[in-house]
């Protein structure tokens, strides 16, 4: 168990992109530079006696939060397929709109969509399917026809801070 300053200067270092300075951490911790080294050996040791995934680094005269390299291999790899199933969806007004409507009528068909919208959406319906923010769900039957459904994805949910469907607004909410 850390005590409460190594636990601070962890949290610390954790949300910092760049390198934290021992005259940083004093000012915004309030303590002695003997209280501050005793705490950054404190968590240099917990992080190494607990075979944790970070390890403590002193660089460019400060400290920052690095990964252990025992597994740099494994992360290299997990970011790989992270990203490759991550490709940043850059959507535009109307797009957003699109999937608003897919997501508070799905599944929904894109005459639906564009009856709605009161414009056509194939593009926009295509392009939020590359971006993986929708996906095909099935097909409709109207008559002879039957054209394909679309619905939300969970990375619909990533994109706009969405723990499930259920978050989103009621519509008379928005009015």
């Amino acid at each position: 168990m850390l005590s409460s300053i190594a636990s601070q200067i962890e949290a610390i270092l954790f949300l910092s992109q760049d390198p934290v300075s021992e005259r940083e951490l004093r000012e915004v911790l309030g303590v002695s530079p003997h209280e501050l080294k005793l705490a950054l050996d404190e968590l240099r040791m917990n992080l190494e006696s607990e075979n944790h995934g970070i390890i403590l680094k002193a660089i460019a005269g400060g400290f920052v939060l690095e990964t252990s390299p025992e597994i740099c291999e494994l992360l290299s790899r997990f970011r790989a397929a992270d990203q490759s199933k991550k490709r940043k969806a850059n959507l535009t007004k109307a797009a957003i709109e699109t999937a608003a409507i897919i997501a508070y009528n799905q599944p929904v068909t894109r005459g639906e969509i564009d009856e709605i919208r009161g414009v056509r959406s194939d593009g926009i319906v295509a392009r939020l399917l590359e971006n993986g923010v929708i996906k095909i769900s099935g097909r409709k039957k109207r008559g002879n026809a039957s054209p394909l459904t679309f619905s939300t994805t969970r990375k619909f949910l990533e994109i706009f801070g969405l723990n499930e469907l259920s978050d989103l607004p009621e519509l008379d909410e928005l009015e």
